[in-house]
């Protein structure tokens, strides 16, 4: 019985997808974008799990620093802000080169273009802020080759809707269950490969690093790929502006010499990453996904040893 419902939930989910992105792409991109805020501030009052753990998180991040009143206002904003999202993605195929600059503007791409011809690969490193979904296909379609490495969704069909979406824009998606080889297929072939680095997940190789004070669980695949094969790290984010625009912000790649010993230069690299997230999402705090459990895992003694590092096989822990 109990497989049964959840069959039938995932149907309801899937069809509830599919119809909003018929709906959404009837609509213009204003209207789909107010559709999809209205939306997102019905799931503020619905969702109550939800903007609980949103405000638990808030109120752990900012303590004294915001008022309650301060910290609801920006709760509801990030429910605001997936909807609205979420209708520029379900509108991604209605993207094409010519009209990219109507709606996103880049700062800082001199960073990425030099780090893109020498063709050694480049880490886009970046976390679950703004529209993220949209900031490599407009990479893509600005004509940067691609990859992103895409966290298989719990619903074959959703999945394939999500892999289709990321293809119709020139998109490469790797598996995150695949062999990490694919990933340094991908840089050596002078790619850009999008990496997720701001989430909690035990599946995945990670060490403890300082985040808005306190001690979270932080994946190290990035800073492993750097080592690996050279290719510099550069932080990149993608805010919402007004009237509906979009800024993406490309930051220098981060500058590091090795120490000689493996495991300091992994953790070095993942709380400079980690430091340089904290900064973004602290100066646009509605635009990151603050009702993920990012301080889920503890750390096993208040003083953390640097465990040994064995090889990285999965690319899990550097979802897109």
């Amino acid at each position: 019985m109990r497989r049964i419902r959840k069959r039938i939930k995932n149907w309801l989910v899937y069809r509830f997808v599919t119809t909003l992105i018929f709906f959404f792409n009837l609509l213009s991109r204003k209207n789909a974008i107010f559709g999809g805020e209205t939306l997102g501030r019905w799931a503020f009052f619905l969702l109550k799990d939800a903007r609980r753990t949103t405000l638990k998180n808030l109120r752990s991040a900012f303590k004294k620093a915001k008022s309650e009143k301060e910290l609801r206002i920006i709760a509801l904003d990030v429910f605001q802000e997936i909807g609205k999202n979420a209708a520029d993605v379900a509108r991604l195929r209605k993207l094409d080169p010519s009209g990219i600059d109507e709606i996103i503007e880049i700062e800082g791409v001199e960073h990425l273009d030099r780090a893109y011809k020498k063709g050694k690969g480049v880490i886009v490193l970046t976390g679950h802020i703004g529209n993220f979904e949209l900031l490599a296909a407009c990479l893509s379609l600005k004509g940067y080759k691609f990859s992103v490495i895409g966290r298989e969704l719990y619903d074959a069909r959703l999945n394939r809707l999500l892999i289709k979406n990321r293809e119709s824009v020139g998109l490469e998606n790797i598996s995150s269950s695949q062999d990490v080889r694919r990933a340094i297929k991908a840089l050596r072939a002078g790619r850009l490969l999008g990496v997720l680095a701001d989430q909690d997940s035990t599946r995945v190789k990670g060490i403890f690093v300082d985040f808005f004070g306190r001690a979270a669980r932080t994946p190290v695949g990035p800073a492993f790929l750097h080592l690996k094969i050279g290719s510099p790290i550069i932080p990149v984010a993608i805010l919402r502006e007004r009237n509906e625009r979009y800024r993406i912000l490309v930051k220098p790649p981060l500058k590091f010499e090795s120490r000689g010993d493996k495991n300091q230069d992994v953790r070095e690299l993942t709380e400079r990453y980690t430091e340089i997230l904290e900064q973004i999402i602290r100066e646009h705090p509605s635009q990151w996904l603050w009702m993920h459990a990012r301080w889920k895992s503890r750390p096993a003694s208040s003083g953390q040893k640097i465990q040994p590092l064995k090889k990285l096989s999965r690319l899990g822990s550097v979802s897109y």
